[in-house]
């Protein structure tokens, strides 16, 4: 029973979630993008301003933490399967999410200093 809740399983889980979260980010962002583009240099100017408030900010905070897991995640797969990682390595995603937090906790403290 507890063994469909080891640290793969949810290293797997998260990896997918960061992956989806990642993919919707880039649409939302090519779209609002490139529609304030084609509006002219003054909608673009008003959705710059918009982006711009404290709850896209964290927005932003949510999405470095998303690729700064999925590129490391991504990294320790790759490291595994090419038996680089010897076996049993919940050592390693322990590791992973370590280094997330670290980069995450990096990029909020310079996103307050801002």
């Amino acid at each position: 029973m507890w063994r469909i809740y080891s640290m793969h399983t949810w290293m797997f889980i998260l990896h997918r979630v960061t992956g989806a979260a990642l993919l919707a980010y880039f649409v939302a962002h090519v779209l609002t993008i490139s529609t304030a583009l084609l509006a002219g240099p003054e909608a673009f100017s008003a959705v710059m301003a918009g982006l711009r408030h404290p709850g896209f900010r964290a927005l932003e905070l949510a999405i470095v933490g998303c690729v700064a897991f999925h590129a490391l995640n991504g990294l320790r797969i790759i490291a595994a399967e090419r038996g680089w990682l010897r076996a049993g390595g919940d050592a390693y995603a322990r590791a992973t999410v370590g280094a997330t937090l670290g980069i995450w906790a990096t990029a909020a403290a310079m996103a307050v200093a801002r």
